[in-house]
């Protein structure tokens, strides 16, 4: 199982201001993952933006 990092990036409260991204690598482990995802949220909080992040986990090698 490998886990993709993804953040939810608005510049204002209004939901047409939303972005939403990922990093294009992934990660083995759900820890480093998430320091990721609150790297890259505190970063754009400090900015003036919202955002809210996760991890999502990817079952390699199984159907979707």
């Amino acid at each position: 199982m490998v886990y993709i990092a993804i953040i939810l990036l608005c510049s204002s409260p209004s939901a047409l201001s939303c972005e939403m991204k990922g990093k294009p690598e992934s990660f083995y482990a759900l820890d480093a993952c998430l320091s990721e995802v609150s790297g890259v949220q505190q970063y754009f909080l400090s900015q003036g933006m919202y955002a809210v992040g996760n991890c999502l986990a990817v079952t390699l090698g199984e159907p979707v």
